[in-house]
């Protein structure tokens, strides 16, 4: 029962805050008691060299509400020293969390990057909210000047150590102390509970090469500023969903105020969303949370009408971060020398430790929003005619097409009340609203898959429609038409596919290839691990041929909706 009350009030506050900016007034939304979100996130590694490959997992919790899902999106960006945002994905989140990974460039020059994560409604509190983080990256075939001495300068602490909060709730306990090369290497990972209560979870775990300090800071770190409420909400959560927002505009670049904007995806299914412009003409549309892209469809009150697309992204920091340098003494100029002669051993010997994923193409979305037809008739099952207008007046007597002032118009008869419909029908090609009848009317027959109709008036959220003909070509790609004047067509990037997945190497059967040196500085990269009501999960994976200390490091999120940290270190000898 306390389970359903914290989601129905969860859910109130955010229809609330959106009620009142669909109301056009968004400088007016109160922030009082606004609930807030955490992010954090694991890197594979936090010293990498162009052309390697960074993987890293999102974990997101309401910190008023813990174990409720607000967002269902997260960004996540590569930021330089510079402020410029080099790379950037959107991660879907399931559950709280989401994988990801950047693939850093070869032209990339030497020196401190940034990671910056964040979810849309954390906007709202400012980039002191985002989860932030700095790392090395290298590129070994450009020079690097180290013109810093680092006895002069301040040893940058890491912000997320382990002593941070529910650090302590998380053990990193191995099977051994030491291990030789190609050993296989057996952790528990065990949650520290209250009595009568186990900690359960998701968590993932980086095992990589321990890298010496590089990153110094030239004067003490400023302490950190308390995250404040914000004194207005100008960006809405990704809630069960993924926002498309924009704004619409006249020919002459002014805001269109309560104006009715639809928007609908051309494919196998009918649906179609509706919002009126606020009074500074923006819109919003709530997107099935998918990974991939997906085609766009946005129909405007008239043809000399502009939209233009909110940008999602932060693109880098709004103020300047600490004021750090890059400093290579001694030991960290051996470690990186060491460090990309194995790189080049594994280029050379082709030792593979990542895959190319395979793309899955997701499953049309054959929904409609309509209740069943009145009938459905499937052109395939019909002798071939002329054109699609004989194939309504032999089948389909609802269904009147009339030609005046050289323009087709159709009308739809009820057949209970024998009277027509009132109100003009809702003629779809390919999910798509199109009222260009002639234009329908002179589609290819051969084209034609189905028709749907439903000769009857009919009310769907915003629409009421005089009857509705659901037309689908075979394609279904709303490509037998041209879109009409006031329509936007695009393709827009809901959320980020994975395109390489870590290979663990397994040295329990003998094979050949085994000879061949395993030079590997990230050792394991298990993104998923889940602790059940045991309170505990094993890790096993084998080191390699690399000799030296190696971090574990452990990131998570509790059913309950708390972040998770442990760090621990192995030794390879």
């Amino acid at each position: 029962m306390h389970h359903k009350v914290k989601i129905i009030v969860l859910a109130t506050a955010v229809m609330l805050l959106w009620n009142e900016l669909a109301a056009q007034y968004p400088e007016s939304i109160s922030s009082v008691d606004c609930p807030r979100e955490k992010i954090s996130a694991l890197l594979s590694q936090e010293n990498v060299f162009t052309g390697e490959i960074l993987w890293f997992k999102i974990y997101c919790s309401s910190i008023l509400f813990p174990g409720e899902e607000l967002s269902s999106l997260a960004f996540i960006e590569l930021v330089s020293s510079e402020n410029t945002s080099i790379l950037r994905k959107k991660i879907l989140l399931k559950h709280g969390e989401g994988t990801g990974e950047f693939k850093i460039p070869e032209n990339l020059p030497t020196g401190i990057y940034y990671i910056l994560a964040y979810t849309n409604w954390m906007k709202n509190f400012g980039e002191e909210s985002f989860f932030r983080k700095e790392m090395i990256i290298v590129n070994p075939y450009q020079p690097f000047s180290n013109k810093y001495d680092s006895l002069s300068f301040v040893e940058k602490h890491d912000e997320t150590s382990v002593t941070d909060i529910n650090a302590n709730k998380l053990k990193i306990i191995p099977d051994k102390n030491k291990y030789s090369t190609r050993e296989h290497v057996t952790m528990k990972i065990e949650t520290v509970s209250l009595p009568g209560k186990t900690i359960t979870g998701r968590l993932s775990v980086s095992v990589y090469r321990k890298e010496p300090k590089m990153i110094f800071s030239a004067k003490k770190s400023k302490e950190k500023e308390l995250i404040k409420a914000p004194e207005n909400i100008t960006f809405m959560p990704d809630y069960h969903g993924i926002l498309l927002s924009g704004k619409l505009t006249d020919n002459s670049g002014h805001a269109t105020p309560f104006a009715f904007v639809t928007a609908s995806s051309p494919g196998k299914g009918t649906d179609i969303k509706s919002h009126i412009t606020d009074r500074n003409g923006n819109f919003h549309f709530l997107l099935e949370p998918k990974e991939g892209e997906k085609e766009i469809v946005i129909t405007l009150p008239a043809g000399d009408m502009k939209i233009s697309l909110e940008e999602s992204f932060w693109n880098g920091f709004r103020g300047p971060p600490d004021s750090l340098v890059l400093i290579l003494n001694r030991e960290a100029v051996s470690f990186l020398k060491e460090k990309y002669a194995c790189y080049q051993l594994l280029d050379r010997f082709k030792k593979q430790y990542f895959i190319k994923n395979t793309p899955v193409e997701n499953v049309p979305d054959t929904n409609v929003f309509y209740s069943k037809p009145h009938q459905l008739i499937k052109l395939g099952n019909y002798i071939d005619l002329d054109s699609l207008r004989e194939y309504f007046y032999e089948l389909v007597p609802a269904v009147k097409f009339a030609q005046r002032n050289g323009e087709i118009e159709i009308s739809v008869l009820d057949p209970l009340t024998m009277t027509y419909v009132e109100d003009k029908p809702g003629i779809f090609l390919d999910g798509i609203l199109y009222d260009n009848f002639s234009a329908i009317a002179d589609i290819p027959v051969e084209e034609i898959d189905r028709i749907a109709v439903l000769p009857t008036s009919y009310y769907y959220k915003d629409f009421s429609f005089g009857g509705i003909i659901d037309i689908h070509t075979k394609k279904s790609d709303f490509n037998s038409v041209k879109p009409l004047p006031n329509m936007t067509r695009f393709i827009y990037p809901l959320s980020h596919v994975a395109e390489w997945r870590f290979l663990s190497l397994d040295y329990s059967i003998a094979d050949p290839s085994d000879r061949i040196p395993d030079l590997r500085f990230l050792l394991h990269w298990e993104p998923v691990v889940r602790i059940e009501k045991s309170g505990e999960a094993l890790i096993q994976f084998y080191t390699g041929d690399v000799k030296g200390i190696f971090v574990v490091k452990v990131v998570g999120l509790s059913d309950d909706g708390e972040i998770l940290q442990a760090e621990s270190e192995i030794n390879v000898y």
